[in-house]
């Protein structure tokens, strides 16, 4: 997918039509678009989430108001008004273009929009256009919706990837570039259908009235565990909203004067709380994998001694070792000679004497025994020992870890009560809000939980049923024919989830090494980042041959969060060369579109991120203010900038202070905020090259 152009038609700020063509060249891959703050930029990447999939990003406030505010105010009542967004785009030879659009008749200053219509077009080689029925449906699969959200990135928020709630986002993306979606949607109603087949079975007497009962016991469950699956859903919306509005309340009070130092020094304390919470759960989860394979040597404090002593005590006795081989002596009383040639006749004396040395002979295998037995419990004490060290010592650790985690929160809370005492009434309003929220959080958080543990219990409750309902005795052929197809539903279900296991560990695993080596190229620190088993991106750092958690600065995230992006916009360009998928997944060469990337960092984060982003993929748009890109970061990207366009910000206003009216690009200046403009809007002007 390679972007041709966007064009928009009175959409929020953007009145009559305003586009942007792309820069294309391999070497000069990137279009770089320079806004202000709040002027348009944020718009201009929702526009393209928009024409594509109809939807914008849950941070962007007044969302019924698509038409531009001046247009729409201009128009008379009773009159139309269009708006629309057009993205021409190519993809694996064809060209596209999808626009949508929606025309709404003015009856009021609200905006009461009719729902919008997408309109896709494709144009061969031969020049030859057709319009595309199923339009969304043709979008989704040159760019399936949930994984577009990694290539149209709003830089403020992509450091979301590196925290543990993210997991799900991420493996939802790893099925994605895997095609696996049918799995999941198979996964999804094979269970239905086993239950609908189980109301099928007929059987006699009381395996009638069990079959019934059963059947009912699993449909209450079925539903209830969807029902708790869309409360879960809920809850984790919930969450997420709760940790944006905390993360709002925690740049506002960055803003504040009175409370930036206290906000800065909350968020170390966070960090390094955070980084202590991890190194304390993984001890955690040391202690109990020791437990688990060697606890047992906790309670055999005095057995390798009482072993020991037992077999010393055999041989004091003269029992071991035994003077004979017992088959040496049976041979002999089978033949019925020794080897002297004497006769060992029934009832004779020597016979006798030699039965009684094959009841010591016996004793051989029992020195065998005894022999191994006492090689093996020589190092029991020893293991034992070690084990009880090693206890010991991560009890000392998990100790330290807790007392450090305890008082980090206790300086958190202080930071707290200072920010509260604060004489400005707006800074202590938003710091007891804040409060409120992290109580809500955690609050909710528990909820989730308490969810789960729920979920599990039905899960558990619906197999030992679903196993009740399979062992019912029938005895006509269309029961257990019907018996049978529910076993095979079963069977199919398990095998289908671990298909999709094993194949998202396999691309799991290719994306890691990707991430691994992205991020060793632009990283300034020798961090090892990792893409976990639990869909979670981490990175460590090496002290001495230990590996711990490491700090997790602004643009270290920054950095991790770019690299998994680079590298599933790697797979996709791999997987379009694979000629056998074992699914229909997503492959080509994808754009990224990314606004506010250098957000707050400082200017060697801002050098390499600038030098990193032109080599993610084969085109790559930033969205940036003039005073963000300034410097480092602009030298370092111009080499690789093929087109410039500046978002002009036009504001009726005229008596504000301290505004860049112009900005200076290539060496000449254009208009960048224009006070006591006719109109409030934006429009994009394109740089001279």
């Amino acid at each position: 997918m390679k972007l041709l152009s966007i064009e928009l038609e009175n959409f929020r700020p953007y009145g009559g039509r305003n586009s942007i063509s792309f820069a294309q060249e391999p070497g000069h891959n990137v279009t770089l678009v320079y806004g202000t703050n709040g002027g348009g930029k944020t718009t201009l990447l929702n526009a393209f989430t928009w024409a594509l999939y109809g939807h914008l990003s849950a941070d962007v406030e007044q969302q019924d108001r698509l038409i531009n505010n001046r247009i729409w105010q201009e128009a008379r009542l009773g009159s139309s008004v269009d708006m629309s967004v057009t993205v021409e785009f190519e993809h694996e030879g064809r060209t596209y273009t999808a626009r949508r659009f929606l025309t709404a008749e003015k009856q009021s200053s609200d905006q009461r929009l009719p729902k919008a219509q997408l309109l896709l077009l494709e144009r061969d080689d031969r020049g030859v256009t057709k319009e595309l029925k199923s339009a969304q449906g043709h979008i989704d699969k040159i760019l399936p919706e949930r994984l577009s959200k990694f290539f149209f990135v709003n830089g403020e928020r992509i450091e979301q990837l590196v925290r543990k709630e993210a997991y799900a986002e991420i493996q939802h993306a790893i099925k994605t570039l895997l095609g696996l979606e049918q799995l999941e949607r198979a996964l999804k109603h094979l269970p239905a259908a086993a239950n609908k087949l189980r109301h099928q079975l007929k059987s006699e007497g009381a395996n009638s009235e069990l079959a019934e009962r059963l059947t009912a016991e699993i449909d209450a469950i079925f539903k209830e565990t969807e029902e708790k699956k869309q409360e879960k859903e809920s809850l984790n919306a919930e969450v997420q909203h709760l940790k944006d509005e905390i993360e709002l309340l925690a740049a506002r009070l960055k803003s504040l004067d009175g409370a930036k130092q206290l906000q800065l020094e909350r968020e170390r304390l966070e960090r390094e709380r955070e980084s202590a919470h991890e190194s304390l759960r993984k001890l955690e989860d040391e202690r109990a994998r020791v437990l688990a394979d060697s606890g047992y040597l906790a309670f055999l404090p005095d057995l390798p001694e009482k072993i020991i002593a037992a077999c010393d005590a055999l041989r004091e006795r003269g029992e071991l070792p035994a003077p004979l081989k017992l088959t040496f002596i049976e041979d002999l009383l089978i033949e019925g000679e020794c080897i002297c040639g004497t006769h060992l006749t029934e009832g004779s004396r020597e016979r006798a004497a030699l039965e009684m040395w094959r009841a010591r002979a016996g004793l051989a295998e029992v020195e065998a025994a005894w022999n191994q037995l006492r090689g093996a419990v020589s190092g029991l004490e020893e293991r034992r020992r070690g084990t009880m060290d090693r206890l010991a010592e991560t009890d000392r650790l998990i100790g330290e870890g807790s007392d450090k985690e305890r008082m980090l929160v206790e300086q958190l809370n202080e930071v707290s009560i200072e920010i509260k005492k604060l004489p400005q009434e707006d800074i202590s309003a938003i710091e007891v809000r804040r409060s409120k929220m992290i109580d809500k959080l955690s609050e909710t958080s528990r909820r989730l939980g308490t969810l789960d543990e729920h979920l599990d219990f039905l899960a558990n409750q619906k197999k030992q049923k679903e196993e009740q309902v399979d062992k019912i005795q029938v005895k006509d052929e269309n029961n257990q024919r019907i018996q049978r197809r529910i076993a095979v539903i079963r069977e199919t279900e398990t095998a289908l989830r671990q298909i999709l296991e094993l194949l998202s560990d396999s691309i799991r695993r290719r994306l890691d090494t990707r991430i691994r080596t992205l991020f060793k190229q632009a990283s300034l620190k020798n961090y090892e980042p990792e893409l976990t088993s639990g869909f979670q991106l981490e990175y460590w750092e090496r002290v001495g041959d230990e590996r711990v958690p490491a700090p997790k600065s602004t643009g270290e995230n920054m950095l991790l969060s770019l690299s998994f992006v680079g590298a599933v916009a790697q797979e996709c360009r791999d997987a379009a060369t694979n000629p056998n998928p074992f699914f229909g997944g997503v492959g080509g060469e994808y754009p990224i579109v990314m606004d506010a990337v250098f957000g707050n960092l400082d200017d060697d984060y801002r050098r390499q991120i600038a030098r990193f982003l032109p080599e993610m993929t084969s085109q790559v748009v930033v969205l940036s203010s003039k005073a963000q890109a300034e410097g480092v970061a602009e030298n370092s990207l111009h080499p690789r900038v093929g087109k410039q366009y500046v978002i002009t910000t036009h504001t009726t206003k005229s008596d504000l202070q301290d505004v860049t009216e112009k900005i200076a690009v290539n060496g000449r200046e254009y208009p960048y905020q224009v006070l006591g403009s006719s109109f409030d809007g934006a429009e994009f002007t394109e740089v001279a090259q």
